[in-house]
């Protein structure tokens, strides 16, 4: 039984290791709530990474959410330097009292190696309505940076207006910090409707639900992410390594999809 256990185990990390992930949802800093984890900083990170076989991947901070946007974004920049990874920045609307000042302020993180955005408007108290955020959302548009949205900050129907709106603009749902299979007739009618909606996978945890999307939508709709060091990544990575799907659908959602994302982001 120990030597059959063991061989399901080495093939599973070879799988792992063969799919070369990439990871939309890393992160750094304290989070919001205790954690039943230690070490919260991008050298902490990146043995977590190595531990798990995960290749490289986008970086977000937690302070982004309860302290303030532009010094956590300035930290995770900083922090993603000269490491090859990349990061996630969070935008807030009076980054854009000025749209000059805000379109600078982007194309400024991009260049220092920004590959997706953030928003938390529940958190942070506005809306993504066009008389709030449109020259927010306009920008990242233009710029082909890709945003991501927690389902518990953003309605759906904002979602389905945001996609609609901007079309250019890739919308990507992370299930942080409920699940989001409870939504599943929701965003099926988005996955149909809107061609630029994707969906992270840590926290999509359906049965089949991989392969259901996939035969649907399409490999194309799936970004991989982990949330870790919160989440044990082995869960999400098993839904790649197990899904019943083609070798070719395993890496276009493992790497190729947010890499794709990644360098279609229009660097100034």
């Amino acid at each position: 039984m120990l030597d059959r256990i063991e061989a399901m185990a080495e093939a599973y990390r070879q799988a792992r290791g063969q799919l070369q992930f990439l990871d939309g949802n890393l992160w750094i800093g304290r989070p919001r709530l205790p954690e039943f984890t230690a070490g919260f900083d991008i050298n902490a990170l990146r043995e977590r990474m190595v531990r798990y076989g995960i290749g490289g991947g986008i970086v977000s901070h937690f302070a982004a959410i309860p302290y303030g946007a532009a010094w956590a974004n300035e930290q995770t920049l900083r922090a993603v330097a000269s490491t090859g990874l990349w990061a996630a920045i969070t935008m807030m609307p009076e980054m854009f009292h000025s749209e000059p000042d805000g379109r600078a302020y982007v194309n400024s993180a991009i260049a220092r190696g920004a590959r997706l955005a953030r928003v938390f408007p529940v958190s942070h108290n506005y809306t993504l309505r066009p008389w709030c955020s449109g020259a927010l959302l306009q920008t990242l548009a233009d710029s082909r940076l890709p945003l991501v949205v927690w389902h518990t900050e953003v309605s759906w129907e904002e979602i389905r207006n945001i996609c609609e709106t901007h079309p250019a603009l890739t919308v990507i749902v992370e299930g942080t910090p409920k699940k989001i299979l409870y939504h599943s007739r929701l965003y099926y009618a988005l996955l149909e409707r809107c061609p630029n909606l994707r969906l992270e996978l840590h926290n999509l945890v359906n049965y089949l639900g991989v392969e259901d999307i996939v035969s649907r939508f399409g490999a194309g709709r799936l970004i991989f992410g982990s949330y870790l060091p919160v989440f044990d990544p082995n869960a999400a990575l098993m839904q790649v390594t197990h899904a019943r799907i083609s070798d070719e659908d395993k890496a276009r959602i493992a790497h190729r999809n947010l890499a794709e994302l990644i360098d279609g982001v229009q660097t100034p």
